[in-house]
């Protein structure tokens, strides 16, 4: 068996997280998954009922912000102690191979650098901001790795338009998705509807999933709502997820927006479910409205899986996975009442809503497959581990 040390940039379920839990829970054969994580959650829960080691250490984790004189100060000793934890943990076990599990951790690429082990980067991200990052980070992906995967063409497109040369180290594996959950039934349905809310009743339930910060639109789809409402009388909104750390003023400022425009009992919150599966089955309208380019769009194939509709954003990876009036509708990034009349346009076409959902579960099976995924990955590891 061949271990792989897995670095990933948190210990949540959201996007890049789930994509490499979805791997680890159907991880190539002969390799044996080590996950280094820099903080307890709800991923390192899952991952240690299943029985996989998980190393807490700092991964040196890399955001906006952050890149400061006092980080650069500090990092050289951040790396040793990092180092010294992981190399303790693993009790003398080998690593075979790195898997970075996003841009935003380096710890993997160091370790990979200073131990002469064959590094993998798994890029999730799409960095136009701010634009000094946004034009070196390809050149430093480039040069700690060994092989980088981009989880869309839309990734791999921005990367390479600015470094070229990553092209000939780097291919797409689009994420992988299966769902093992039953779809609930009406009784249960109804409860939830109840849980939301006891004004919901039989209105079309229009759905945005993902935590709330800006680049996931939430406001954005706050505007929308506000001209819908005005239109269909028979319609909620559901916001599930909770606020960045940090960052609650973001949600503040909705609640705020929401009192403003009297929406109290027609719009509401639910916070981050990990098993999210009887909540896209409640949702009538799934919409992901990012106002930034999703590198993939996890949210919109869970959706698809559920066979829900999808109303996504017209840019990033979303655009490789929601096909217009097929699997759903693309409106213009950023702009609310293009979006309120796309969401309106299912309103008033109710019979499209199902049509489009069958189409998207189809869509996902065939294309963005946990088969397909695990497949993929496995011959990629099996190229830098021999």
């Amino acid at each position: 068996m061949k271990n792989v040390l897995i670095v990933n940039q948190s210990a949540e379920l959201y996007g890049a997280d789930k994509a490499i839990l979805e791997l680890i829970n159907n991880f190539p054969e002969n390799y044996t998954p080590i996950v280094v994580l820099h903080e307890d959650g709800p991923l390192k829960r899952l991952l240690e009922k299943k029985g996989i080691q998980v190393i807490l250490s700092s991964v040196i984790k890399v955001k906006r912000g952050v890149l400061k004189p006092s980080f650069f100060i500090k990092l050289p000793f951040e790396i040793i102690k990092s180092f010294l934890t992981i190399k303790k943990q693993l009790k003398g076990k080998k690593i075979h191979l790195i898997h970075s599990n996003a841009t935003s951790v380096f710890i993997g690429a160091f370790y990979s650098f200073f131990f002469r082990i064959p590094h993998l980067w798994h890029v999730h991200e799409i960095i136009e901001k701010p634009k000094r990052v946004a034009l070196i980070y390809p050149k430093i992906i480039h040069f700690f790795s060994d092989k980088v995967i981009f989880n869309s063409f839309a990734t791999s497109n921005h990367f390479t338009s600015i470094y070229p040369k990553i092209k000939v180290k780097s291919t797409v594996i689009y994420n992988g998705q299966e769902r093992n959950i039953e779809k609930i039934d009406e009784v249960e349905i109804a409860k939830i509807k109840s849980s939301i809310s006891t004004e919901i009743n039989d209105k079309i339930l229009i759905g945005l999933i993902g935590r709330i910060s800006k680049i996931k639109g939430q406001d954005l789809m706050l505007d929308a709502f506000t001209i819908l409402q005005k239109k269909h009388t028979d319609i909620h909104l559901v916001f599930i997820g909770s606020a960045v750390k940090g960052k609650e003023e973001y949600l503040e400022d909705i609640l705020k927006k929401i009192e403003k425009n009297s929406l109290r009992s027609k719009v509401s919150f639910i916070d981050f479910q990990e098993n999210i599966w009887p909540y896209y089955d409640t949702i009538d309208i799934t919409v992901v409205p990012s106002t930034e380019k999703e590198s993939f769009g996890l949210v919109a194939t869970e959706a698809m899986l559920s066979k829900k509709p999808v109303i996504a954003a017209n840019h990033g990876g979303l655009v490789e996975i929601v096909k217009q009036n097929e699997t759903g509708l693309l409106f213009e990034a950023n702009n609310a009442i293009d979006l309120a009349e796309k969401i309106s346009f299912l309103l008033q076409n109710p019979e499209l809503i199902k049509i489009y959902g069958e189409k998207g579960f189809k869509r996902v099976n065939d294309n963005f497959s946990t088969k397909k995924y695990v497949k993929s990955f496995t011959n990629e590891y099996e190229k830098l581990t021999r």
